[in-house]
């Protein structure tokens, strides 16, 4: 796979979380029933707007990884973008682990479920739901990145140095960062 593509799926996985992020946060706030407003549905709200801004920043960063593979190839701008856009990453991964899907508030969602009706029950197993298919996102994520990385070092690894034993003596070989050989010598 080249570079190229392989950013690509990245900056796609991130673009399928920030949707399913965007459909959970309406959900939250458009689809909760009106009748008798709970404090744990707006602060719910409230978390998952504080993480979008920081996922938008890591989208931001994917793109700019994206366009830096372009033509010329930049890969010291790719390492920068790849670099932030896994910092912010990690910190939205934090935040939505630590506050949107952590037990307590899975625990303060079922309690609203049993205490406040079927409409709130109905509301509290979609947004569950919305939770649990945007955690399997972030792992996702987390392979496409690992991914990019494994991409942009070999990319990086500019010469490759083998030696093998001949019957005349050794023969040395370096190959450039696509596997072509450049240069071969041999030693008696």
């Amino acid at each position: 796979m080249t570079m190229a593509k392989t950013f690509a799926d990245m900056r796609h996985q991130l673009q399928v979380l920030q949707e399913a992020l965007e459909a959970l946060g309406t959900t939250i706030d458009e689809d909760r029933p009106t009748r008798d407003d709970v404090v744990v549905a707006a602060s719910l709200g409230d978390a998952v707007l504080s993480v979008r801004g920081i996922l938008e920043d890591a989208r931001a960063a994917a793109d700019d990884a994206c366009e830096s593979t372009g033509h010329p190839l930049d890969m010291e701008r790719a390492r920068r973008a790849l670099t932030t856009c896994q910092r912010q990453f990690h910190r939205f991964a934090a935040e939505f682990s630590h506050d949107l899907a952590s037990y307590e508030r899975m625990f303060d969602l079922e309690s609203i479920a049993q205490e406040r009706g079927r409409d709130w029950a109905g509301w509290v197993m979609v947004v569950k739901q919305g939770l649990e298919q945007c955690q399997a996102l972030v792992e996702a994520q987390r392979d496409a990145l690992f991914a990019s990385w494994q991409e942009l070092t070999e990319r990086l690894s500019v010469a490759s140095v083998s030696i093998h034993a001949t019957n005349v003596g050794q023969q040395f070989s370096v190959r450039d960062s696509i596997g072509e050989p450049l240069k071969r010598s041999a030693v008696a």
